[in-house]
C-alpha cells in the first residue's frame, strides 16, 4: 500500500467476495494483506486484478472487521 497523504491509499491486488453482510468486497493485496473496499462500484468482481485508489478516512471502524478498509474512491483493472 502506498500513500501520498496520510489518508490518501492506493493499493493492488485481487478482488476476493466474502460472504458476510450480503457480500463483502475485500482486495488481497500483492503482499497478502486484507483491506475491505467500502463503497465499492458494482463494476468491481471477484478475480479481477486491480489497482484501488481510496481513502482511509470514514474506513475506520467497519462491519466486515477483515483487516484494513478503504473507501473506493476509483479503480482500474490491471
Amino acid at each position: 500500500m502506498t500513500t501520498a497523504r496520510r489518508l490518501d491509499v492506493k493499493v493492488r491486488g485481487v478482488v476476493k467476495k466474502l460472504g458476510i453482510e450480503g457480500g463483502l468486497l475485500t482486495l488481497v493485496t500483492d503482499d497478502g494483506r486484507t483491506v475491505e473496499l467500502i463503497g465499492a462500484p458494482t463494476s468491481l468482481r471477484e478475480g479481477m486484478r486491480v489497482e484501488v485508489s481510496g481513502d482511509r478516512e470514514g474506513a475506520e471502524m467497519t462491519i466486515g472487521m477483515v483487516g484494513d478498509a478503504l473507501v473506493v474512491r476509483t479503480y482500474k483493472a490491471l
